[in-house]
């Protein structure tokens, strides 16, 4: 047996002048000589059919031994009744072809090709025991058992708000939270209701260009840059203005002079060179936006993690009302809850709650919940803090290991915080390619960072970014 089917697509014709039993044995033909049932699919009950169609068992039998007579499905005592395995005089070629052309269906015309979101690469050719796949922290720090403790404290306390919609904009008590965390943590002074609650940075960022961008729009990013928004700027009929990055960051005496809706910056840690943007061009960047009447996306991307420095401020404290901030919970926790947050400027905060409500209306209440009492409790700071300690020595490793390999020659950036170095390659060494495919031979994954574009007047980079953490051995040096 392969499928057991409780209910078959069969419409009867009371009117149509031909007896029930050949209606259903014409119907269940055409599904077995058109490939939607197969061979040993189990068939409805007499019973169960009778029930589905109003007929008498009479009827629904009468179907059943026409088809057996035409071979085309058996009965097995005390089992039911199975699609046959159908031979060529049952598969009627010549009726099949004589059926008028269907023409194609009318959204094949009009879909446009959509790129990946940039965050999802290809699993290797072969298995890895240390996998440095960029932006994923190490399940093994997810704290598993208070994360299941509040989970079922919720359930038991408050399960019936499974059944109701959370807002849009997110669980109040989420937000409020975060409004707090915001303040302790990065210096931001925020209200609540500036915040929207999303399914991670990509949803905020798709929120956003849907909002402010129209056809043929034109939007700065950095370059080399993240792909899942130059795919996305491409998805809206978008163009990016590509400036260039060096060790202070995004170079705003590169920038364009002209008014511009968007502008999408990583300031805390470069994605993917891990540079961190200077304060000096932090106010440069700023000025622009205001000649330019440019609103600011800032992705504080890996944010949570500094070793060397304290943080500088964000980009929205220094102007609340030219930048929208994007966090998320992914680089602490882990992608998979799915759980990011906006924080928006006043004029923005209806609009955008609105668009989310239109794609999902929501994000999932019991991640939402979970978080906000893992927030107030002060786990969250804590574990924040203990990842800092964990991952530094995991950095150390690797700056070792590079050390070993290449002595002084090569160029690090991105050692001074976040998940990620990126490594540029001596000159005259082997491509970051090649040198990617040596180590994948021995069962280490890196991953190379693409050449930003000439005309940009991009620095060349070779490089091979890395993850602090191994799939086999999280802490261990290597």
């Amino acid at each position: 047996m392969r499928n057991r089917l409780l209910s078959l697509p069969i419409q009867l014709a009371p009117c149509g002048g031909e007896p029930y039993k050949q209606q259903i044995a014409r119907a269940i033909e055409e599904l077995i000589v058109t490939g939607r049932l197969r061979a040993d699919d189990q068939l409805p009950s007499i019973n169960e059919l009778v029930a589905m169609l109003k007929v008498s068992k009479n009827t629904v039998l009468g179907a059943y031994q026409l088809l057996q007579d035409a071979g085309l499905i058996r009965s097995a005592l005390r089992r039911g009744f199975f699609v046959e395995a159908v031979g060529d005089c049952a598969l009627k070629p010549a009726e099949l072809a004589s059926r008028p052309a269907q023409p194609p269906p009318i959204y094949a015309s009009t879909v446009r090709p959509v790129h990946a979101p940039g965050v999802h690469t290809p699993p290797p050719p072969v298995p890895v025991r240390f996998d440095f796949k960029v932006g994923r922290p190490s399940p093994h720090a997810f704290p598993w058992r208070r994360w299941a403790a509040l989970s079922n404290q919720l359930l038991r306390h408050a399960g019936r708000a499974i059944g109701e919609y959370s807002p849009a904009e997110g669980l109040w008590g989420l937000r409020m939270q975060l409004a707090d965390y915001l303040a302790s943590a990065k210096m931001l002074s925020v209200e609540p209701e500036q915040i929207i609650i999303v399914a991670g940075t990509q949803e905020a960022l798709s929120l956003i260009v849907a909002n402010c961008l129209d056809d043929g729009a034109e939007v700065v990013m950095e370059a080399p840059g993240y792909t899942g928004f130059s795919h996305l700027l491409a998805q809206h009929r978008a163009r990016s203005v590509q400036v260039p990055v060096d060790a202070e960051g995004l170079r705003t005496a590169l920038l364009p002079e002209r008014a511009l809706p968007l502008a999408y910056v990583t300031p805390s840690h470069q994605y993917p060179l891990g540079h961190t943007l200077s304060l000096a061009r932090r106010r440069q960047l700023l000025e622009w936006a205001a000649r330019n009447g440019t609103l600011i996306i800032e992705d504080d991307y890996d944010g949570d993690f500094r070793y060397a420095s304290a943080p500088l401020p964000p980009l929205v404290a220094m102007d609340p009302t030219r930048v929208v901030y994007l966090g998320t919970f992914s680089k602490v926790l882990g992608p998979g809850l799915r759980l990011g947050y906006l924080v928006c400027p006043p004029a923005l905060v209806d609009s955008i709650t609105r668009r989310k409500a239109l794609l999902n209306n929501g994000c999932p209440w019991l991640e939402q919940a979970v978080m906000a009492r893992y927030l107030e409790s002060g786990e969250y700071s804590r574990h924040v803090h203990s990842l800092r300690q964990r991952y530094r020595k995991q950095r150390d490793s690797l700056l070792d290991g590079l050390q070993r390999v290449w002595g002084h020659a090569g160029e690090v950036s991105g050692e001074h915080g976040g998940m990620h170095v990126a490594f540029r390659l001596p000159d005259g060494s082997a491509s970051a390619t090649e040198v990617a495919r040596m180590a994948l031979a021995r069962g280490v994954r890196l991953l190379r960072c693409r050449r930003p574009p000439a005309a940009a007047g991009a620095m060349s980079v070779s490089c091979c970014s890395a993850t602090p953490r191994s799939t086999s051995a999280p802490s261990r040096r290597r």
